[in-house]
């Protein structure tokens, strides 16, 4: 059993829904509250203000999202794999508005955090025929993550763009978890746009229980 084909599913169905999109905008960022506990001590710091991602339940990763001023929560395409989305409308080009979207899956029991990055990756190309994929290793919060930069195609309403996909690997005693940070826009040479993915891809974080 894997965990990356939903997730891909997800994100596809993700790219036709926000597009444009100017409705279901609520919300400001906030602060997330309270100290840091020794999982948080490796998460990387930025300036913008932190979200917490809602839990569906109190066993999953705790995740939590930069969101700097401009970008606005979407809860438009909320459900069990996608958590959380973002749309910056003050940087809409060619009728797209950039965005941001979190998802979260599980399966239970142990898989290689390489298979699953791997796995991700090649589903890209199988579902959503992604290509030019570059990657770059990294960690987030302490676990095993990589950053991918993508070309998506056209897909309905949504134009050919440029896409960066941050994904986390983490393994509780029970299960492995998959969380992907999905950034798109037309414009990506926009300064605003590249400073404030750059926050958003630096400052995620995710923290077990």
């Amino acid at each position: 059993m894997t965990i990356t084909r939903a997730c891909s599913a997800a994100l596809l169905a993700a790219a036709l829904l926000l597009t444009g999109c100017a409705r279901d905008i609520t919300g400001t960022a906030v602060t997330a509250a309270g100290g840091a506990p020794d999982g948080e001590a490796q998460c990387a710091t930025v300036t913008a203000p932190l979200t917490d991602v809602p839990q569906k339940n109190p066993r999953e990763p705790k995740l939590r999202v930069p969101v700097p001023s401009g970008w606005e929560r979407n809860t438009v395409m909320d459900n069990q794999i996608i958590r959380f989305a973002i749309v910056a409308q003050d940087l809409i080009s060619e009728q797209f508005a950039p965005n941001a979207v979190v998802t979260l899956e599980s399966v239970p029991g142990t898989q290689d955090p390489e298979n699953v990055f791997t796995q991700n990756r090649n589903n890209l190309t199988a579902m959503m025929g992604a290509y030019d994929l570059r990657t770059e290793t990294n960690t987030t919060c302490g676990f095993p993550s990589e950053t991918t930069r993508y070309t998506a195609p056209p897909m309905g309403p949504a134009p050919l763009r440029p896409v960066i996909m941050h994904a986390v690997v983490a393994q509780s005693q029970t299960s492995t978890y998959l969380a992907t940070l999905t950034l798109q826009t037309t414009d990506a040479g926009n300064p605003t746009y590249m400073r404030d993915s750059s926050e958003i891809v630096d400052g995620f974080q995710l923290v077990l229980p």
